[in-house]
């Protein structure tokens, strides 16, 4: 059965909120979802296979600990299915996958409860951002008419899918502690011994890209892969003193040494809690076509290296899920987007990605004169440009 919590468009705020469902033989049976949807809506938690009576239970306990948001639903309710879903689809990761910059200007495709601001209560901000038209929604499996998003909006009987990606995402928010007020993504709930699919992308923000961005693109130094940053904790990213040295230098080998034992670990703990899933690894795309030659303040040379830095984060990457297939038996692949975004990326025509936004911002967003987070980001476009990819790897081209 699949089940569902109703939830009011009022007095739901709790981004933390913990549901229990009892009688059935799920080996996660919690799920956790962000109340603030801001209408009266259905919210699926989920198919499970009941062995006893079904119940489902809110806990009003939240990992935050703060009790200053408001937590409740008013009713739940249960799908009979005469059979077990074929595919149950979990989407995770950082901004890649959640959509951002995916959208019409203002943020009008992301979900409301993932792009929540109030200047009033600075603590509720949500800025995950998961995007209507994210990849993972776009795209269609294998022997199947509809893609993905569709047959979850009518609640095929076929399909269990869960959208938990979010904005800013390291592997240590997958794992440990979340951002935007969520839980970490893995402690959601959402994998078990029936999820088929996860797809993710993760990785960039562990590789600093946004800073190497803002270094070549923002500062307005010339030669910036001669520059330095400032030295952080690779897991948290906190700022531990010193800095990086010379870009040029520092990046393989943090790549190397740093974010390829991480992602590893990551499809590590994914296929430990989901053991019968294929696991997608989704790559980034180079960003910038002819060096960026559209980009105010990027010179040919700076364009040549930060694709350059792609390319090594694509190799890192599939080392990773080599890494853990070899070690864990992770059943993960590397889905690689690069061919599919030739020609299409900054500078690109058609353009499919982003450059510098510096209109049309989302609720939670940064507030001028920083760029819109959606900088540097795929497009509507783009993000179909993503689904093919993901089509691709399914199909095993």
């Amino acid at each position: 059965m699949r089940v569902y919590a109703h939830m009011p468009d009022h007095g739901t705020h709790t981004r933390q909120a913990s549901c229990l469902i009892g009688g059935t033989d799920s080996t996660s049976p919690y799920r956790v979802h962000p109340q603030r949807v801001l209408e009266n809506k259905w919210v699926d938690l989920g198919v499970f296979n009941f062995t006893g009576p079904p119940t489902v239970s809110l806990d009003s306990d939240t990992q935050d600990g703060t009790g200053d948001e408001d937590i409740a639903w008013d009713s739940v309710a249960f799908q009979p299915l005469s059979a077990k879903p074929k595919n149950f689809v979990v989407a995770m990761g950082d901004s890649y996958s959640s959509g951002e910059g995916a959208t019409e200007p203002g943020g009008k495709d992301y979900y409301a409860e993932s792009d929540y601001y109030d200047k009033a209560e600075p603590k509720s901000k949500n800025s995950c951002h998961r995007s209507k038209i994210a990849w993972s929604r776009q795209a269609t499996l294998p022997g199947s008419s509809k893609s993905i998003g569709a047959l979850a909006d009518s609640r095929d009987a076929n399909m269990d899918y869960h959208f938990i990606a979010c904005s800013g995402a390291r592997t240590f928010n997958i794992l440990n502690t979340g951002r935007s007020g969520e839980l970490a993504q893995l402690k959601q709930g959402y994998l078990d011994q029936n999820t088929s699919l996860v797809t993710l992308s993760v990785g960039g923000n562990d590789a600093r890209f946004t800073d190497i961005i803002t270094e070549c693109v923002l500062s307005g130094i010339w030669n910036c892969q001669a520059e330095s940053l400032d030295n952080i904790d690779p897991d948290n990213g906190e700022k531990t003193g010193g800095d990086t040295g010379g870009l040029d230098e520092w990046a393989p080998k943090w790549l190397h040494e740093q974010i390829r034992p991480r992602i590893t670990a990551t499809l590590k703990t994914i296929h430990d809690k989901a053991p019968n899933a294929e696991i997608v690894l989704m790559g980034y795309p180079r960003l910038l076509e002819d060096n960026g030659s559209c980009v105010l303040g990027m010179e040919d040379v700076e364009g040549k290296w930060v694709n350059s830095v792609a390319d090594i984060l694509a190799d890192e990457m599939k080392g990773a899920v080599d890494d853990a297939n070899s070690q864990y038996k992770a059943k993960a692949v590397l889905s690689d987007p690069r061919g599919v975004f030739t020609g299409k990326a900054v500078c690109g025509d058609p353009e499919s990605v982003h450059g510098i936004v510096i209109s049309g911002q989302a609720k939670a967003d940064n507030d001028l004169p920083k760029p819109s987070m959606q900088s540097f980001h795929p497009k509507p476009a783009g993000a179909r440009l993503y689904a093919d990819s993901l089509e691709k790897t399914l199909k095993g081209e």
